[in-house]
């Protein structure tokens, strides 16, 4: 490991949330909000569709809007600390993979409103910039959104192919080159010297350009682009030289506090490692899943929105949560059913639950189109949830952000595709929520009474068996499940195309202990969902309380 220091300019988002208008803060928030959704994928993200088409701000040349608030009134701004491509770029992500992996309807202006705000952060040169006002002009190159940047151009580039974003993205990595290297980190005097404008740096390489690993990879995939490859590769050598060390430890000073940075920087690191092979890359991810993940996320897949003294210690990110998803899906290909476990678990009793399905408690207030039609419109947001609801202990408003429900909804296409794969003449399902695809029609044990099972093509399909499943209770067209189990899979032998196989799963109910930095909250589970939680009173809940 280098002796080089690690950086540490201040964080410049660390105090970053702009308050809103003024609200009653005497106001006593319902127990419990409706519509909870904890099984169907394409539900969840055809309403975050929705949500990422109706956020586009007047007063900042339709470009998207930021924060928001939905308790206890509604409310949309704008954040200076944030370019549009923030937004833009993981709306482009996640709306064009929605479309590609669920066949979600688009609305083509909302991809050109996208398209545009990702343009005008790229219009000073080839690095995304903020800018600090609404309509105002670019102020400072930012560091923390090549990320964003690259996922949009990406999107761009493999849903629409566009040449325009290719070539963007292209000139983004040659301008990395130039200005940024793992030995001496970013030249800013030459960066303000070719950009005009001041470079907002973060805190840590983790937190900074570290971040872009995942998108370089995806851009690799969607163009062939060699040279985002490589330069992929070298932000994750330099990665697991100083950060995601070999014994898998997490360290907020190391590793930055901002925790999304973490998460997201780690599934760049698995996707990069799955599509290169390279095992030892995927080792490294697993170490810090299995050890220093931990810190920071809990038994149902919430992960904490920083990891610093100051910030709230109930309040989660789902972005955050979806990254894990992703990361968990990936090693379960390569490592085993139980990370494709914790998968199901954090998104039937996590990412899915925190969506914003119901906002009948939200007050709507006067206004311009900051408070217009927030009831509608705001359906379908992932925000900074605590485990057991949208409101955090101890807090009287709750703030999403709009990027979040990109990041969330990314993760959720990302999953949908992994429900069942097909390849080498089986098909296997390795979580069981309702799906179809060409090669099999599943109807969940959540939704119905059994595991229903429609093979439309020939072949095996390979059924992963939760590891708190009674394999004695299970049941294969009424034949005891023995006699199919391998490895803890019901393996169906070329089962008749067109027949449904019933599999009688019954979903053990059971109790589980959530541990938290100041409580520990208790949970009653049936199969990898919730029924019933602690909400420590805070109100909002997703669940029923456990009495």
């Amino acid at each position: 490991m280098s002796d080089e220091p690690l950086r540490k300019p201040p964080s410049p988002t660390a105090h970053a949330f702009i308050p809103g208008p003024p609200f009653d803060e005497a106001r006593i928030p319902p127990t419990r909000v409706s519509n909870v959704n904890t099984t169907s994928i394409p539900a969840a993200v055809e309403s975050a569709c929705r949500a990422m088409a109706n956020v586009f701000n007047p007063a900042d040349n339709g470009y998207p809007y930021m924060y928001t608030r939905i308790w206890p009134d509604g409310w949309l701004g704008f954040s200076p600390y944030h370019g549009a491509i923030q937004l833009a770029g993981r709306h482009l992500d996640a709306l064009l993979a929605a479309e590609d992996a669920l066949g979600v309807e688009l609305d083509e202006e909302v991809i050109t409103q996208h398209t545009e705000a990702s343009f005008f952060s790229l219009s000073a040169g080839p690095l995304p910039c903020n800018h600090s006002t609404p309509g105002g002009p670019l102020t400072s190159v930012d560091e923390h959104s090549i990320r964003e940047a690259i996922h949009g151009l990406h999107a761009l580039a493999r849903y629409r192919t566009s040449d325009r974003a290719a070539e963007a993205a292209e000139a983004l990595i040659t301008d990395i080159r130039r200005f940024w290297s793992a030995k001496s980190d970013w030249d800013q005097d030459a960066v303000r010297a070719a950009y005009g404008l001041p470079m907002t740096a973060r805190p840590t390489f983790v937190e900074g350009v570290g971040r872009a690993i995942g998108p370089l990879t995806k851009l690799h995939q969607a163009t062939g682009s060699g040279t985002a490859l490589e330069m992929a590769q070298d932000l994750a050598a330099h990665a697991t030289e100083r950060f995601f060390l070999a014994d898998g430890s997490y360290d907020a000073d190391r590793l930055g506090a901002h925790t999304h940075s973490t998460t997201c920087t780690l599934s760049g690191m698995a996707l990069l490692a799955s599509v290169t092979d390279d095992l030892g890359l995927l080792g490294r991810v697993r170490a810090f899943y299995d050890n220093g993940l931990r810190v920071i996320r809990d038994e149902v897949g919430w992960v904490r929105e920083r990891h610093h003294p100051s910030f709230h210690p109930e309040q989660g990110e789902m972005n955050n949560v979806g990254d894990v998803i992703e990361t968990a899906l990936i090693l379960g290909r390569c490592f085993g059913d139980a990370y494709f476990e914790d998968a199901e678990r954090y998104l039937r009793s996590q990412l899915l639950p925190s969506q914003v399905r119901d906002l009948s408690f939200m007050d709507e207030a006067p206004g311009g189109d900051e408070r217009r039609d927030l009831r509608t419109r705001l359906l379908g947001l992932f925000g900074f949830n605590a485990v057991y609801g949208h409101l955090p202990l101890g807090k009287n408003q709750v703030t999403p952000s709009i990027d979040i429900v990109g990041g969330a909804t990314a993760s959720l296409c990302a999953a949908q595709r992994a429900v069942a794969t097909t390849s080498g003449g089986v098909t296997r399902i390795n979580m069981l929520f309702d799906f179809e695809c060409d090669a099999v029609r599943i109807e969940s044990p959540y939704t119905s009474n059994a595991l229903r099972i429609t093979p439309k093509i020939a072949g095996d399909i390979a059924v992963r068996v939760p590891s708190w499943a009674d394999l004695d209770a299970i049941r294969v067209d009424d034949h005891p499940a023995e006699r199919f189990v391998v490895d803890r899979r019901l393996w169906l032998r070329q089962p008749e195309v067109g027949r449904v196989v019933a599999v009688r799963l019954p979903l053990t109910e059971r109790y589980l202990t959530i541990h938290h930095q100041d409580y520990d909250i208790e949970a009653r589970m049936r199969g990898d969902a919730v029924v019933a939680m602690d909400d420590l009173g805070a109100g909002l809940a997703y669940f029923p309380p456990l009495s």
